[in-house]
């Protein structure tokens, strides 16, 4: 997604909004719940299996919810969130090639 998709109220914008459901519905609510979590300080990966979807989910639905989550978690430093979005990605992709 080219550039922020956030009103300044913070809340994502109906058009982001109708994007990040259509990405969630291609996740199951566990997975959705881990790829979550493991944004949080604990550094753990989703497993296999979610990574599995979030890849298939595809980069530009894995930036909305980066996005989403930058911007509902503004006590958390965005470049944290992004670095460990990164590392999630990168991760889930090498898992998601494996034979």
């Amino acid at each position: 997604l080219a550039g922020r998709s956030i009103a300044p109220s913070g809340e994502p914008t109906p058009k982001l909004s109708k994007y990040l459901a259509g990405c969630a519905a291609k996740l199951t609510g566990k997975c959705g719940a881990e790829i979550f979590l493991s944004f949080s300080g604990n550094n753990n990966n989703p497993s296999d299996s979610c990574c599995q979807k979030l890849v298939t989910t595809g980069i530009d639905c894995h930036n909305a919810f980066t996005e989403f989550l930058e911007a509902k978690e503004p006590q958390e430093n965005p470049s944290k969130i992004s670095l460990r979005s990164l590392d999630i990605w990168n991760h889930c992709v090498a898992v998601a090639a494996k034979p």
